[in-house]
């Protein structure tokens, strides 16, 4: 069993969210939407013991979006999310945070939208992301971190 970690972000302007559809070439949640995010690196422990996922949310978002961090408004962890996939633990640190709109950028993962916050539910996404958004919908002005552990089936 191994361990994949994760962060990303939810980039909010005005009613809309900046969101991926990841390619059909992508190892996860292909074709599934998602937000600006990516795999946490070796660079990115500094201090085992104390790692700042904020920074790797940063860079994430950077490399995918060429979005700067002082482009960047009111970036906040709102979930940490679990769940057993296949042969793997799955956690990922769901940030949410404010910018202007922008251009569209291109991205090898997949196509940029703005999406309409009304038009998201209808949306594909990985189990983490549905949860994250869902609840993010009913609640976008709370500000505490709420943890998401999803169901891997043991009951079935």
């Amino acid at each position: 069993m191994t361990t994949r970690i994760t962060a990303g972000a939810f980039l909010v302007c005005g009613g809309k969210v900046l969101l991926i559809k990841r390619g059909m070439h992508n190892e996860l949640s292909t074709g599934k939407w998602a937000g600006v995010g990516g795999h946490l690196d070796l660079e990115d422990i500094k201090n085992p013991r104390t790692i700042d996922f904020s920074e790797t949310c940063y860079r994430e978002i950077y490399e995918e979006a060429g979005i700067e961090r002082n482009d960047i408004r009111n970036l906040r962890l709102r979930y940490i999310a679990m769940r057993k996939a296949e042969t793997e633990i799955r956690f990922h640190y769901h940030y949410f945070g404010e910018i202007d709109e922008i251009e569209l950028p291109k991205c090898s993962e997949g196509d940029f939208f703005w999406v309409e916050v009304n038009e998201i539910s209808g949306l594909e996404m990985s189990p983490s992301v549905g949860d994250a958004l869902n609840h993010w919908m009913k609640n976008p002005h709370d500000n505490e971190v709420y943890f998401l552990v999803i169901d891997s089936g043991i009951n079935q």
